[in-house]
């Protein structure tokens, strides 16, 4: 009777010894929240191409405009024209080549995202639907 009470309490440890080793292999292997680094803050600018938008009745032209991102620590700056969006950024990975943003605007149900690429001191933004895709260049300023 005993040796079966004995044979018991080991499995029973063993249950335990692996579920902790489970739990501690996720948290070691777990993946870190990715950091924008520092040298890619600044103020990009370009141009937003000319596109024609559908109003229902009928097709609308609208003309190109500069655009302006300022990356900051943790928020975004985006001036189109004259219209000033603010709001903040995560970075959703970070691949051999680029940085992806995705970046939650005030007032805006979409959100924007932003591409960092590591050389070149460039970003793209992919703009929201029928306003095409630009890419930007960092400021000297």
């Amino acid at each position: 009777m005993t040796i079966l009470f004995k044979s018991r309490t080991f499995a029973s440890v063993k249950h335990w010894i692996v579920i902790c080793l489970f739990f501690l292999g996720s948290q070691v292997f777990s993946q870190k929240p990715v950091v924008l680094k520092s040298k890619f803050f600044g103020t990009y600018k370009g141009e937003v191409a000319s596109f024609q938008m559908d109003s229902g009745k009928e097709l609308v032209d609208v003309d190109s405009s500069m655009i302006a991102v300022t990356i900051a620590d943790s928020t975004v700056e985006i001036a189109v024209g004259k219209n000033q969006l603010k709001g903040k950024y995560t970075v959703m990975f970070e691949a051999k080549t680029y940085y992806l943003l995705d970046c939650k605007i005030e007032g805006q149900l979409a959100g924007e995202r932003i591409v960092v690429y590591k050389k070149g001191k460039k970003i793209s933004r992919d703009g929201l639907y029928p306003q095409p895709s630009a890419t930007l260049y960092r400021s000297k300023d």
